[in-house]
């Protein structure tokens, strides 16, 4: 259902009171940033993968609607940020949150892409370099380290292939630097920028700088436009209902606190839940763990 524009000019009013923007930690948010900020988006990726930063301005091309997810769990998903320069093909997927699958999830998407262009080019020796992004809004690998680069090696670090690559951004550790007033760089600017909230926090961060400059106007644009609203005001919704579920999962003792609160064991009950959550587009393996419903099950409620 659209936005009605009361809503609309409520949550405006209570962003600009408090003083903050939609953060591009939302989903929707994220993806205008990557694509109406083309010289940052070059600059992240060139300081991320080691590409000239002139190399992905010239010979950019956006490949975001030529791969939709098609497998049965994200049916009609689109990768979140997905383009070709000369030589590369790259894949940022922006993720939020933590939960079992994530990894296979979008190795199966990276594995989805590779093929592809197999049968594009029909030569293995012509086929570019496929670098997938995965920027973490949380803790991962346990690693002290910020950036991480994985790639197919044997035990006495002898590469299997320089075709494909993974590059894990841990944004946590960048926001821990940042709030105990350690001087970051370059990057860890445009990755922190990703994540913060208040205009004045933004404002000051960017100042001077073209790139960030650039994105922190487009992030006050974005909180006053009604479609983006509606994108953040649905996803508010969604993770008041997920938050809900794991605070009832934790007074009802259940393991880890993620699996579904509401245990009466009524089949049509956890059902209906899964339903609602389906409607607000909440991912299958997510909506499994927190309702006990199988992904068989789940989806046969599509």
């Amino acid at each position: 259902m659209p936005i009605t524009r009361k809503r609309f000019e409520e949550i405006v009013k209570e962003l600009k009171r408090k003083g903050e923007i939609v953060p591009a930690t939302y989903d929707c948010i994220f993806k205008a940033i990557m694509k109406k900020c083309p010289k940052y988006r070059a600059d992240l990726t060139s300081r991320l993968t080691g590409i000239p930063k002139k190399l992905i301005l010239n010979t950019y091309k956006e490949m975001n609607t030529e791969y939709v997810v098609d497998n049965v769990l994200e049916r009609g998903k689109v990768s979140d940020v997905l383009f070709a320069v000369k030589g590369y093909v790259l894949n940022y997927e922006f993720n939020n949150r933590k939960w079992d699958g994530l990894i296979e999830r979008n190795d199966a998407y990276l594995g989805k892409v590779k093929n592809d262009l197999i049968r594009r080019t029909k030569s293995y020796v012509s086929l570019p370099k496929v670098i997938q992004i995965n920027i973490n809004n949380f803790y991962c690998f346990l690693s002290k380290e910020n950036l991480l680069e994985f790639k197919s090696r044997d035990k006495y670090g002898i590469i299997e292939s320089d075709k494909w690559g993974k590059i894990y951004v841990n944004l946590k550790l960048i926001r821990e630097k940042y709030d105990r007033g350690l001087k970051l760089s370059k990057l860890e600017k445009e990755l922190l920028i990703l994540t913060l909230t208040k205009v004045d926090e933004i404002e000051a961060l960017a100042k001077g700088d073209v790139e960030l400059m650039k994105v922190a106007k487009e992030l006050k644009r974005l909180t006053n436009d009604a479609y983006t609203i509606g994108l953040y005001d649905e996803e508010e919704e969604r993770r008041l209902i997920e938050n809900s579920i794991k605070i009832t999962a934790k007074k009802q003792g259940v393991k880890q606190g993620v699996k579904q609160g509401v245990k009466q064991g009524a089949s049509n009950e956890k059902k209906s839940i899964a339903k609602s959550m389906l409607a607000k587009k909440m991912d299958i393996p997510l909506i499994s763990e927190l309702t006990g419903l199988s992904k068989k099950q789940i989806a046969r409620l599509m």
